[in-house]
């Protein structure tokens, strides 16, 4: 079960560390996506979706949006009046103060973090958060929860997610993160407004392990060769290892999805349908939870990679 990270028993970070969490939200680069987040948190939506970007800049920016809620000493956007009085009184949290440091430690009581790359989300995570989403808020005037990356979420989850939203708490408000608004569900994503940060550039910011993996993987799927060279010795694949290739392969789910037949391992699901894509989206947040669960990762890996590969052979011989 997916803990909620404000416990009192947590190791305490310093002050420091803790919040860093901000930093890639904060550099220069994007100064008009805090200016559009800035804005948006003037009148909350029940539900904000992030998507785009990198893990670690759709964290900063959900912990961000986080400080804005419950920062004591929030600072003007704009010195220049005219900027002023063109966008409003808009103000972003300064991330130095008490509560920042609180929201960046994941300590604050009125803020909840689930974060799917640490654990499942799972059933009894769902039935805590629909507890937690009855109370009201301990001290600030909202609660927050913040649920990160969700592109990992099962269907069984994700439909609980849905339930809870549809009995709306008028304390509540919810930030989930994503790699692409493709990978969620479709009722789950009308539910709330999106905010798309800057996409990756796929091929400059991939890892050479990345690249090896694509070539791996294209290799694989295209004639079913490859994958035992890689995995056959002992300790070859690792739980990081093979948590980065479900990421590869959702990645490139999302841009089969988006129609992006530009990269060659997303134009080999191309020729899927929607639900089938959904389908063995689900089958990789599967082997995430096998992973979380301490399975073989390199069981874990040959055997999601070899039903993908009779997937891809089914739909080609129709």
């Amino acid at each position: 079960m997916a803990e909620k990270k404000n416990k009192a028993e947590e190791e305490i970070p310093s002050k420091e560390d803790a919040v860093k969490i901000f930093d890639a939200a904060l550099s220069p680069l994007f100064d008009r996506f805090r200016e559009k987040i800035n804005k948006i948190q003037q009148d909350p939506p029940q539900l904000l979706h992030i998507e785009g970007g990198s893990a670690l800049l759709r964290t900063a920016f959900a912990h961000y949006y986080a400080a804005l809620f419950f920062c004591q000493n929030p600072e003007h956007c704009f010195n220049e009046r005219e900027k002023a009085a063109l966008y409003g009184e808009i103000v972003q949290p300064c991330t130095h103060c008490p509560e920042c440091f609180k929201v960046a430690a994941h300590m604050h009581p009125d803020l909840f973090v689930f974060d799917t790359r640490e654990a499942n989300i799972d059933v009894d995570s769902m039935r805590e958060l629909k507890k937690i989403s009855t109370e009201a808020p301990r001290f600030a005037r909202n609660r927050l929860v913040l649920l990160l990356e969700t592109q990992k979420l099962s269907a069984v989850s994700g439909n609980a997610l849905l339930k809870l939203l549809e009995e709306p708490n008028p304390y509540n408000q919810y930030v989930f993160t994503v790699s692409q608004r493709e990978m969620l569900l479709p009722t789950l994503l009308s539910r709330g407004f999106v905010m798309t940060l800057p996409w990756k550039d796929s091929l400059q910011e991939l890892t050479d392990v990345e690249k090896e993996w694509e070539t791996i993987l294209i290799k694989f799927f295209q004639n079913g060769t490859g994958l035992l060279d890689k995995t056959a010795a002992k300790g070859a694949i690792d739980v990081e290892l093979a948590k980065l290739i479900c990421g590869i392969l959702q990645k490139n789910f999302a841009h089969a999805m988006a129609g992006r037949k530009n990269y060659l391992l997303a134009s080999l699901f191309s020729t899927l349908s929607f639900s089938k894509l959904f389908e063995i989206n689900e089958r990789v947040v599967i082997c995430y939870e096998m992973l979380n669960l301490m399975v073989n990762p390199t069981y874990a890996i040959e055997s999601l990679l070899t039903e993908l590969f009779v997937t891809l052979k089914t739909a080609g011989l129709k």
